[in-house]
């Protein structure tokens, strides 16, 4: 990910709902709507493992003999 790009997003206060623009350098950090002055958590991107789908799935025992 480039860090010249721009990520959007809503403000959550209802009453607000302004659309901020802030860096991609900005992820994971909290930062301040200037309309209604609320904190907010700017999403980290999800890791796209291969490996998390399998270890939701149980493992099969096998059966003593």
């Amino acid at each position: 990910m480039a860090g010249d790009e721009v990520i959007r997003i809503m403000c959550p206060n209802l009453g607000c709902q302004r659309v901020l623009a802030v860096p991609s350098s900005a992820r994971g950090k909290l930062v301040r709507c200037r309309g209604c002055g609320s904190n907010i958590r700017i999403p980290v991107p999800r890791a796209e493992s291969p490996s998390a789908p399998q270890a939701a799935q149980p493992q099969q025992q096998k059966p003593a003999a």
